[in-house]
């Protein structure tokens, strides 16, 4: 179990607003107004001008996207 955990620790990687954007389909300027409303992950503010999001929390919006899809 504990190699697991290692494993996912090591595959989670800081995407900037472009990768993110490539990943989902999306602008820049959607990203950051979805994210002011709390529909989108929060970036992590490493300076005054950079942001990085967690591929993980990525990863999760994404799948709670397709799952909400089969409940309509």
């Amino acid at each position: 179990m504990q190699a697991t955990q290692q494993d996912q620790q090591q595959s989670v990687r800081l995407e900037d607003v472009r990768q993110v954007g490539e990943r989902i389909g999306r602008s820049k300027s959607w990203i950051h107004d979805a994210m002011k409303r709390g529909e989108f992950p929060a970036a992590l503010r490493l300076s005054a001008r950079c942001t990085r999001w967690k591929s993980t929390d990525v990863d999760q919006w994404i799948e709670a996207q397709f799952s909400g899809m089969g409940a309509k």
